[in-house]
């Protein structure tokens, strides 16, 4: 529930605090000091920038006006938050009477008000002015106490010869100056629209507008500065939405490949079952027509691997051949067919030249051996000779 206290004689706005709600901060902030942990002090960077630059673009002269926004109160906790900034237009008098405000002034500001910041409410006021004595305090709590009476009234002095700048809140019958106060950011175009339209002239020579000047080339940064700051969290998000992206695609390659070894490996045990001759010593079976990494041999290997086969062969018979009778060996030749194992680079022709002396006899070696594919011999593979 949101409750809006008025003074009971007065509906002015600026005696309006916000109660009973959550309080509402701003999201992008920068504290400058220490804050009060029950009173705090919340000024926009527009409204800032714009007090510091009248306030120092004629150090030597007094400047004032009044400060808008809205005052928050939860519990014990209070907040005032300033967005828009009135500058009284104090006219010839100022130099003699020093800071002041009159009816005049006041109608002034109220235009103003009215026409620029019809949302927001006085919270505040502010004086720039060269060398704050004792005497200039005291005249400056009367200001205070006679136009901006209230607890949640805050009041932001600037010394322009010393450079001192401090927030004031008046507590215990005296201006109380605050360690610390909270400077936001947001898009705050009714200060910008009052910043650049209140026109104010210096009284240089070659009469350029220093102080709307310097505004806009502070605004021109900020707004730079923010674009800058989205591009770069674009940029963030993008590349690591890429990142994601990549490493999910690696996972799945990787998957992928383990998926393949497996599906290759399956479909040469099943060859090998299907053919029935699988090796005995459990290594994997590699077709002896083609070398490792499925490249095919070349002539001049293939020479080398039949000559090296022939000659293994050659000394294997004459280790494994017993003396027999001439009878003994005729009838054997023709009972019984000879077993070679394949080795590394055999072929079919390559076998039957090697015992037949030509490839006369490739069909019935074959046929003899129920071969479905000729060019297709496994390591380890037995072919019987008729």
């Amino acid at each position: 529930m949101i409750e809006i206290i008025c003074n009971e004689e007065s509906t002015d706005k600026s005696k309006q605090v916000t109660r009973g709600a959550a309080i509402r901060r701003p999201k992008n902030i920068k504290q400058i000091g220490e804050v009060s942990s029950d009173k705090k002090i919340y000024i926009e960077d527009y409204a800032f920038t714009y007090i510091n630059s009248i306030a120092y673009n004629n150090p030597s002269d007094s400047q004032a006006g009044v400060l808008l926004g809205e005052s928050q109160v939860d519990g014990d906790e209070k907040c005032v938050f300033i967005k828009g900034v009135i500058r009284a237009k104090l006219g010839t008098e100022v130099e003699e009477k020093g800071v002041y405000f009159n009816e005049n002034v006041w109608n002034g500001i109220y235009s103003d008000v009215e026409k620029y910041f019809p949302d927001l409410s006085v919270v505040g006021w502010f004086a720039a002015i060269p060398e704050v004595t004792t005497e200039r305090m005291l005249k400056l709590k009367k200001i205070h106490l006679d136009n901006f009476a209230g607890a949640m009234k805050t009041f932001y002095l600037i010394d322009t010869v010393e450079k001192e700048e401090n927030f004031y809140l008046y507590e215990n019958g005296e201006l109380k100056k605050q360690k610390g106060y909270v400077c936001f950011y947001e898009r705050n175009y009714e200060m910008q629209e009052y910043m650049l339209e209140r026109r104010e002239r210096s009284s240089s020579e070659d009469g350029q507008d220093k102080v709307m000047k310097s505004i806009r080339n502070i605004i021109r940064e900020k707004e730079e500065l923010r674009e800058q700051k989205k591009s770069t969290r674009f940029m963030y998000a993008v590349s690591g939405f890429m990142v994601v992206v990549i490493l999910v695609i690696s996972i799945n390659l990787m998957n992928n490949y383990q998926k393949m070894k497996k599906f290759d490996k399956s479909i040469s045990s099943l060859m090998v079952q299907m053919s029935g001759n699988d090796s005995d010593d459990g290594e994997n079976v590699v077709p002896v027509n083609k070398l490792e990494g499925g490249v095919y041999p070349t002539e001049a290997q293939t020479e080398t691997q039949e000559a090296t086969i022939s000659a293994t062969a050659t000394e294997s018979v004459k280790v494994t051949t017993a003396p027999a009778t001439e009878a003994q060996t005729a009838a054997a030749s023709v009972s019984e067919p000879k077993i070679y194992t394949v080795k590394a680079g055999d072929t079919i022709m390559g076998i039957c030249k090697r015992y037949y002396g030509d490839t006369s006899k490739c069909s019935e070696v074959i046929a003899f051996n129920n071969i479905k594919d000729e060019n297709l011999l496994y390591v380890g593979q037995q072919i019987k000779l008729p």
